[in-house]
Parts: structure tokens; C-alpha cells; sequence
């Protein structure tokens, strides 16, 4: 259900699949994404819970950047190696025209500032000196407030590029509140190794900046 108000600021973000054309099987892709987007709606609701919206891309609205930026991960954690997506986050107004066909129909800065943001992150593979793991950018939220965020998440996508689906499940876990057993017992190693990976392969490292990048947004 739509909870936005004309007028308020909201964390918004558009996303889609790193080359979706390349999936064979697009029903799979989908299917996954639909999957995915209802998993972290029970775990990180929003004012407008994410949904697909046309082909492989989707969105939602929170009320703060750090709601956003805490959802965004958890699809990209549950979606593994599988499928590559990557967001952009605006800061901004809702302007809802028909609120019965959210997500579509919209607009406002919010929208305007996530697609200019998605934008940057899909120019950045093509750019010299900007590092190929960029997935995930602001705009919209203002000196010095937006440099420090995408400071954050260009360091910290460069920790997500190099993980395996094990590091990726065990960074999963440690926002989910998980024990080492028992997410050993599902990947099936020990949980010394899980102890190990989630702090040589960093796991704690995203984490940790998750929740003190809290302080930071808005």
C-alpha cells in the first residue's frame, strides 16, 4: 500500500538487473526478483513497498536514506551471484498522481534525482579512474551529506565485488541477527570458517559501516 504524502522527503530508489538481456531465461529472472522484493518487504518495509515495475527494473520509497540504502542491500545479499543489480537513490518529494497505481504514475524530485543517480552508476563502468564494482549511488541529498554516502558505497561496493555466495549469505546473516552455527549448517562448512570469512572477506566490514552510516543520512 502507498503511505507517501505530497509534499514530504523520501528516500527512493530505481533499480535493475546488470544486463538482464544476457539471462536466457527471463521468466527465472523475474520470478527471482518478485521473490526477492517480498522477502525484504517483510524485513525492511517501506512508505511504498518495492515491486517490479517494467521488465527487470523496480523501486520503492523509504523515509530516511538509511532505510533505503539498508533495503537496497538486503536485495543484492538475497539475489547472490545470481543476478548483479544495481540502484540509484534520490532524495526528494513524492508527487503521486494516481496513488491506486503506485509504483507507477509518479513523479517529484525524489524519482527525478533516483534516475539521475542510477544514471551515473550505469556511466561509471565506461569511465577511467571509476572503480567497475559501483552499484549503488545518491542523489539528491546535498553537500556534504551526498559526498560522504556515495564515499561509503563506492568503498563499500568494492568490498561486495569481490565476495563469493558464501561471503555474500554470511553478510546476510549478520543483518539478519543470525548465529555462525547455523549459517555454517546451511552452507554446509564449519563455523570457524564462517567466524573467518565474515572477518578476512568483509562481512563485518559492510556491516559495521551499515551502522554508522546510519548516523549519517538523512
Amino acid at each position: 500500500m502507498n503511505t507517501t504524502r505530497p509534499g514530504a522527503f523520501y528516500a527512493v530508489f530505481v533499480a535493475d538487473v546488470v544486463r538482464s538481456r544476457t539471462h536466457q531465461d527471463q521468466a527465472a529472472l523475474i520470478t527471482a526478483l518478485t521473490d526477492t522484493l517480498s522477502w525484504v518487504n517483510q524485513r525492511a518495509p517501506g512508505v511504498q513497498p518495492l515491486a517490479v515495475t517494467v521488465g527487470d527494473e523496480f523501486q520503492g520509497a523509504y523515509g530516511d536514506l538509511a532505510s533505503a540504502l539498508d533495503a537496497a542491500l538486503l536485495t543484492r545479499l538475497n539475489l547472490g551471484t545470481r543476478y548483479d543489480v544495481r540502484f540509484g537513490v534520490g532524495w526528494g518529494e513524492i508527487s503521486s498522481f494516481d496513488p491506486e497505481r503506485a509504483p507507477m504514475a509518479q513523479s517529484g524530485s525524489a524519482w527525478w534525482a533516483a534516475r539521475s543517480a542510477i544514471d551515473r552508476v550505469k556511466e561509471a563502468g565506461s569511465k577511467r579512474h571509476w572503480p567497475r564494482s559501483a552499484r549503488t549511488l545518491v542523489a539528491g541529498a546535498g553537500d556534504p551529506l551526498e559526498g560522504a554516502v556515495n564515499a561509503f558505497l563506492l568503498c563499500r561496493d568494492a568490498l561486495l565485488g569481490r565476495m563469493d555466495d558464501r561471503d555474500l549469505r554470511i553478510t546476510l546473516g549478520l543483518f539478519l541477527g543470525q548465529r555462525q552455527a547455523d549459517i555454517a549448517a546451511e552452507l554446509e562448512i564449519t563455523q570457524p570458517s564462517v567466524a573467518r570469512r565474515q572477518m578476512e572477506n568483509g562481512a563485518s566490514a559492510v556491516y559495521q559501516a551499515h551502522l554508522a552510516a546510519r548516523s549519517l543520512t538523512a
